[in-house]
């Protein structure tokens, strides 16, 4: 199930254009996105593929107010997605790290999620899941705010600048997406990405389903995962 960048470029330009008309990407976000896809389609047929995004130039999502009356502005960035759909059972990201970060209408931070896949350490692999979701990080020039625990690291999939668009869209504007998600356009747009990013994943803990011997966990744990 491969997917060529051109196609991953055409889905990523729809997913864009369906946000921003939507109301839920800032203009600066909808040009980040399009520069991105425009770097993807013109890698054409390739099925390996290097993503980046900037603190300086994130992808700006529109201001949102939540339930206790604050102002926050989610943004994504991206210090290095690089995909290789080489054969093989882990998901297809040497190098994953994105991140979630939302700060108060004056700038400061409120919070961050970090997406990435365990780092090789010392002949094996960091402690944690192979990809895994924790909170915190470090906070650009705010290191005073970074979160004093690295763990929990939570077992999650894999997640590019798409699908992490849709996470910021479900949860800070529900109604637009409501709206948009059956639309035929972005559904076939937010597939391509699903299956870059979920098929080996899935097959992997449908797998584990089977087996009484070990858990789910344990075949998710990155020294586990990158030995099979």
């Amino acid at each position: 199930m491969t997917i060529s960048a051109a196609v991953a470029g055409d889905a990523l330009t729809v997913v864009a254009t369906k946000l921003l008309e939507n109301n839920i990407l800032e203009p600066e976000g909808f040009a980040v996105l399009l520069r991105v896809s425009s770097e993807l389609k013109r890698a054409k047929g390739a099925v390996s593929w290097v993503t980046e995004v900037d603190r300086g130039q994130p992808v700006r999502f529109v201001k949102h107010r939540d339930r206790s009356g604050i102002t926050i502005t989610p943004t994504i960035v991206a210090k290095r997605i690089r995909v290789d759909q080489a054969e093989g059972t882990t998901p297809p990201f040497t190098s994953l790290d994105l991140a979630l970060e939302i700060d108060d209408d004056q700038g400061n931070p409120v919070s961050r999620w970090h997406l990435d896949v365990a780092n090789a350490r010392n002949g094996g692999v960091q402690s944690g899941p192979l990809v895994h979701l924790q909170y915190g990080g470090h906070h650009h020039d705010a290191g005073h705010l970074d979160h004093p625990l690295k763990t929990p690291r939570w077992c999650h999939p894999p997640m590019e600048l798409a699908l992490l668009s849709e996470v910021v869209a479900a949860n800070f504007f529900e109604s637009q997406w409501i709206e948009m998600r059956d639309d035929p356009g972005w559904c076939g747009a937010i597939t391509v990405f699903q299956k870059l990013c979920y098929h080996h994943y899935a097959e992997r803990l449908i797998q584990s389903l089977s087996k009484s011997a070990t858990t789910t966990l344990n075949t998710m744990w990155g020294n586990t995962w990158r030995d099979a």
